[in-house]
């Protein structure tokens, strides 16, 4: 990878220039520069074997929330870098305190194109390594990202892996009914309750768990609305081989 370089000549005429004009050269210079050198480190690590991959990863890190830093790339003055899910709730850059400016990084957009990322999920057991342009949609639907408890309503916090979700139902959640077959009745009781009320059934069959929701809301008095959800305890991949009418 080429490093190309800018050449900066000064004239005795500059003298005549403006404080404000002086102080623009300066932060134009100091930003080539920081550019130069994040591509000259970028260059030694590619060099440097078999770990190259890693180190250059190393580079992308976010000081915020150490993941990676992906295209576009916006740098502080002092070229110090931060991810865009950061960037907005800053106000100076972490590393140095300083502005954090509206510097675009052309170099490392570049040096990102050859770099493959971990996946965010990587201590969780997902080995998989993605270029930047796959990395976030993969994420979104890894198998080994957390899961928030399936049951209806905010009041179970829990989180976990996908393989926990059915333990933390039967012990947390000891009230839900789990029925075993492909034909099942859903019975809802005291459907005449005020307000919104929720039923909730476990149903196995197939080879998977899925969770059957029955909801009531009531925009109007005396007006009740029924929805029914079903969900399956798994991936997205394994809920496109199902569907319900």
């Amino acid at each position: 990878m080429k490093n190309p370089t800018k050449s900066f000549s000064w004239s005795s005429k500059s003298s005549s220039r403006s404080a404000g004009e002086d102080r623009e050269a300066k932060r134009s210079k100091r930003s080539t520069e920081v550019v130069g050198m994040a591509q000259s480190s970028a260059n030694t690590v590619a060099a440097s074997g078999s770990s190259s991959n890693a180190d250059l990863v190393s580079l992308f890190e976010c000081p915020v929330c150490f993941d990676h830093v992906l295209p576009p790339i916006q740098q502080c003055q002092s070229g110090h870098l931060v991810c865009a899910s950061c960037r907005p709730k800053l106000s100076c850059c972490p590393t140095c305190r300083g502005p954090l400016g509206n510097i675009r990084n052309l170099a490392m957009e570049r040096v990102a194109m050859t770099v493959m990322f971990p996946c965010k999920y990587a201590s969780m057991g997902c080995e998989l390594t993605l270029s930047h342009t796959d990395k976030v949609e993969h994420e979104d639907s890894c198998d080994f990202r957390p899961y928030v408890c399936p049951c209806p309503g905010a009041v179970c916090k829990w989180g976990g892996p996908l393989e926990n979700v059915m333990a933390h139902l039967m012990s947390a959640h000891k009230s839900i009914t789990t029925l075993q077959g492909e034909d099942i009745v859903f019975l809802a009781t005291d459907i005449n309750l005020p307000g919104a009320v929720d039923w909730v059934m476990m149903q196995s069959c197939f080879g998977h768990h899925f969770m059957l929701i029955l909801e009531k809301q009531e925009k109007y008095e005396g007006h009740p609305q029924f929805f029914a959800v079903v969900q399956i305890i798994g991936s997205r991949k394994q809920a496109e081989n199902f569907a319900y009418s």
